[in-house]
């Protein structure tokens, strides 16, 4: 006997969005600004700051739910009743990930200001 399992499709809700589509990247987006800020000695340029934010959009919206589908689903889909504080414990590799995504993105501004 064969059991089917119904498969539905869960929704993003309005606190989720806000932590995937604003709240991960404006960290991201502060960070990199202040580690930016602190190796320039406040020199800042225009243009690496935009890229900051353009990067960091770009990960958060674009590359992660293309192409870290399984975890962004589990995260944000799966688990989305699930309170912040919960959800930092349970994926600290994936927050790690983004901290080393913030590195980068820091690291590449810092190229294009020398």
């Amino acid at each position: 006997m064969i059991r089917m399992e119904q498969h539905y499709e869960r929704k993003m809700d309005l606190r989720n969005k806000f932590q995937a589509f604003v709240l991960i990247p404006v960290i991201i987006i502060v960070t990199a600004s202040i580690i930016y800020l602190i190796f320039t000695l406040g020199q800042i340029k225009i243009e690496c700051l935009i890229a900051i934010i353009i990067a960091s959009l770009f990960v958060c919206w674009i590359y992660n739910p293309v192409f870290n589908k399984n975890e962004y689903r589990e995260m944000f889909y799966e688990d989305a009743d699930m309170p912040i504080k919960d959800k930092i414990m349970k994926y600290r590799p994936t927050l790690a990930g983004y901290g080393g995504i913030t590195l980068v993105i820091a690291f590449y501004a810092l190229i294009m200001h020398y």
